[in-house]
């Protein structure tokens, strides 16, 4: 036991000097700087290169967003999800820098520079904030403006993230509380969710959605700004638009959506661990525990998407994007307790996350709310979920002294428990609040929702001019864009205030397109070009191909056919038909004598008559496959 207690006390005395080490270091660094760039020296610099990397993975995690987005919605609106996508990170680190970080920390970022801001952890808290602006793109997709979306981008990064932020990991009146959350379920998950909850309910569901659709009706009609009825939403109204419409799918490209969740699941690796701030004061074991407890929470997503396939489809199918999300929400789940629970538990909060993100799909579909992607299932309720589960889980380790209810926390896990509860409320509320007055300034200025044409037609066209050639090909969207109602409202309901890029685009484009079309509908039937003039030729030349190779079968069928007669004949006595054989006087070529015709034998007798029918079968099945043959050619040929 003396021992033990000796070699123990080494161990602490060693851990204490390595930690006096790295505490040193950053004092000794802020005395031997400049007065004016002391204050950019408070981490070690392991810490600032590990901030650096982790932050650029987190922010690598938009490509797997954008994936996601784009496997989720239609073909026609994959480059707009993308951009909108890459905007977020391109303006977003504008708004960040110049007022979103000083509101989360107070620290001021001067327009040219400051010497004493702190980049390293502007930089983290950056990727964080685009993470949580980028949950409402996927959520709205293929019916929201782009420049409108970001307009909502910017205050999300800019204004509602921070205010969060400076509630709890910038010290505000919430960390005064204790309040947890150590990786943003709530900071940054549950704040995007409601931010795409609100968008969800004023935009509306994409043209063809639900076709028993209802419209906001009475109160609700007013507060969520609804301008159009019921049948605006349910279905194309007429035969033009029936005619361009796209139904929509569940899951457009099921490859791209694993790509994506295997792209954002290597960024979880990342975002979590990052929450420690530092690798160095012991850090580097909690980030550890933190990346183990991260991976086996998503195991345990996983096993509830096993679980509910099983009551759902009574077998183990298993489909795409009900493993995806249930794999992000045991994620988004893991993101408060990750440094607080055991590993084993771990399993039960993703478990429990993943339920919950499953459960709650179906839900916003049964009140008609048309989330594309599943954003407020997957960040919202796991984001609520993981903040609850830190009260219920934690357990007491060398870098964290949190106890839940489970073990033995008692009056102090309760009282964590109501903190938590009064830290989402407060922050749901706000995020609603602000995104609602946000959007309806927005959709009074200039529309938050793109114009009907533009959603049928596809936003890629209208807002990119990404055009994929299904203008040339069919005529039926070259008669939407001629319509002049509507390709006047293409782009922004400010009328008559500026030329639009797109109207004017439109306006060289949809001429050439009905030139083309008049053209083609004044040619005659018979001058064919030179493509159909060669299919048909290839065609023709196919069915005189099979023409004669169905002869040549018909006459190999027929001399077999002769052939076995004549040995029927000559075994019943028609010596006449053996020399036609080259069998002279019942003797066979080689001298060996023959059987008796006239006495017969029996057994070559049946052989020969059963060849005889084997053969005549055989010829009718060729005859009735060659006619089917010829039918399908000519077919062929029709078409």
């Amino acid at each position: 036991v003396g021992e033990a207690r000796r070699s123990g006390g080494q161990q602490a005395g060693r851990h204490k000097a390595a930690m006096d080490r790295d505490s040193s270091w950053v004092s000794a660094m802020q005395t031997e700087v400049l007065p004016e760039c002391s204050g950019g020296r408070t981490h070690h610099r392991a810490d600032t290169i590990y901030l650096l990397v982790m932050g650029g993975r987190v922010i690598a995690m938009q490509t797997g967003f954008a994936l996601l987005e784009a496997g989720y919605g239609r073909p026609m609106n994959s480059a707009n999800i993308m951009m909108k996508n890459i905007m977020d990170l391109l303006l977003g680190v504008f708004v960040f820098y110049l007022i979103g970080f000083q509101i989360g920390f107070g620290a001021q970022s001067e327009w040219i520079e400051n010497f004493n801001f702190d980049y390293a952890l502007w930089f983290l808290h950056f990727s964080y904030a685009t993470t949580s602006a980028t949950i409402i793109s996927g959520a709205v997709g293929g019916r929201v403006s782009f420049f409108t979306y970001l307009a909502l981008s910017c205050v999300v990064t800019g204004v509602i993230y921070p205010v969060c932020v400076s509630w709890t990991w910038g010290g505000g009146w919430l960390a005064e509380l204790g309040y947890v959350d150590f990786a943003g379920s709530s900071i940054v998950h549950m704040v995007g969710a409601t931010c795409a909850f609100v968008s969800v309910c004023i935009c509306g569901p994409r043209v063809g959605r639900f076709p028993e659709y209802r419209a906001w009706r009475g109160v609700s009609r007013w507060i969520f700004v609804e301008r159009n009825n019921s049948e605006f939403y349910q279905m194309p109204l007429s035969e033009v638009e029936k005619a361009i419409f796209s139904p929509i799918k569940l899951c457009s490209n099921p490859v791209q959506l694993l790509f994506g969740t295997f792209l954002l699941l290597l960024g979880f690796i990342a975002f979590n661990p990052a929450s420690t701030f530092a690798t160095t004061l012991d850090a580097d074991a909690l980030a550890a525990r933190v990346t183990v407890v991260t991976m086996i929470s998503a195991s345990g997503g996983a096993a509830a998407c096993v679980v509910v396939s099983l009551f759902q489809f009574r077998s183990f199918v298993i489909t795409v994007p009900m493993m995806t999300n249930a794999v992000l929400g045991g994620l988004i789940a893991s993101c408060a307790p990750c440094h607080a629970v055991p590993p084993p538990m771990g399993l039960v909060v993703g478990f429990i996350g993943g339920l919950l993100t499953l459960g709650f799909e179906p839900l916003m579909a049964k009140f008609q709310l048309d989330d594309v992607v599943g954003a407020v299932a997957v960040h919202g309720i796991p984001g609520i979920w993981g903040v609850l589960s830190v009260p219920i889980f934690a357990k007491p380790h060398c870098q964290s002294q949190l106890r839940g209810l489970v073990f033995g926390g008692g009056q102090e896990a309760w009282r964590l428990l109501l903190v938590q509860a009064v830290g989402l409320v407060t922050m749901a509320a706000f995020a609603f609040v602000s995104t609602y007055v946000c959007i309806v300034l927005i959709d009074i200025v200039g529309g938050f929702r793109c114009s009907r044409a533009a959603e049928l037609i596809g936003l890629d066209f209208i807002e990119h001019h990404i055009d994929d050639g299904s203008l040339r090909l069919d005529p039926t969207k070259v008669a939407v864009l001629s319509h002049t109602p509507q390709r006047d409202c293409l782009v922004t309901r400010v009328k008559n205030r500026t030329i639009s890029p797109t109207k004017a685009y439109l306006e060289e484009k949809v001429p050439e397109h009905q030139k083309e079309s008049s053209r083609r509908k004044l040619e005659p039937e018979e001058t064919l070009d030179a493509e159909a003039e060669a299919k048909a030729q290839l065609g023709r030349d196919q069915e005189a191909q099979m023409h004669a190779e169905i002869l040549r079968l018909k006459e190999g069928i027929s001399k077999l056919t002769a052939t076995l007669s004549m040995f029927v004949h000559g075994m019943r006595g028609d010596r006449g038909s053996f020399k036609d054989l080259g069998f002279i006087g019942g003797c066979d070529p080689e001298g060996a004598e023959l059987s008796n015709p006239e006495q017969g034998d029996p057994g070559r007798k049946e052989i020969l008559e059963a060849l005889m029918r084997e053969a005549q079968s055989a010829a009718a099945t060729a005859e009735a496959q060659s006619h089917v043959q010829v039918i399908g050619a000519q077919a062929m040929i029709n078409e």
